[in-house]
């Protein structure tokens, strides 16, 4: 799918990237309390999805990845939906402004979710927009505690997800 500026989708996914941006470095208050909790109503949870969902809503977008008007707190509900609504890529296409999900275990849940800023086929690496994440390869991954930017390989994301550009 080619984005074209027609109905503000262009200057919508660069709002996304500037939202996510404008992000990085912020962190959680004690157990878990964070704005993107207090903005979705589930304050003191984790909180990729919703922090995910926020950036996607501040944009105006949020009606292309999700059918709820804030979108979604769980990173399960989140990818059986996109799954349902076909909007699964294969990893090696994931783009500026798509979601990825990840797993660091062994269930056959997803785990996080984060959002593209950049994609390195050759080196097989995604630069994704995350919160609830911790800011270095140590500590938890999928409960962390801030909104950082991270360089994934491959072999941690479960799939990829791309927004349907809007037809408003």
């Amino acid at each position: 799918m080619k984005l074209t500026s027609h109905n503000g989708w262009t200057m919508n996914l660069e709002t996304l990237i500037e939202l996510c941006e404008a992000s990085v470095g912020y962190t959680e208050g004690a157990n878990n309390q964070t704005t993107f909790g207090k903005w979705y109503g589930l304050n003191n949870q984790p909180w990729c999805a919703m922090s995910a969902s926020k950036m996607f809503f501040d944009a105006g977008i949020i009606a292309s990845v999700a059918n709820t008007k804030k979108g979604f707190a769980s990173c399960d509900a989140w990818l059986k939906y996109l799954t349902k609504n076909n909007q699964i890529v294969p990893i090696g296409q994931a783009k500026r402004g798509d979601l990825v999900f990840f797993q660091f275990d062994d269930d056959a849940q997803p785990d996080h979710v984060g959002i593209v800023k950049s994609h390195n086929t050759k080196l097989k690496t995604i630069k994704v927009y995350e919160g609830n994440t911790s800011s270095g390869k140590a500590g938890s991954q999928s409960n962390g505690d801030g909104f950082y930017l991270k360089k994934r390989t491959y072999s941690t994301i479960m799939a990829v997800a791309r927004p349907q550009e809007s037809e408003s």
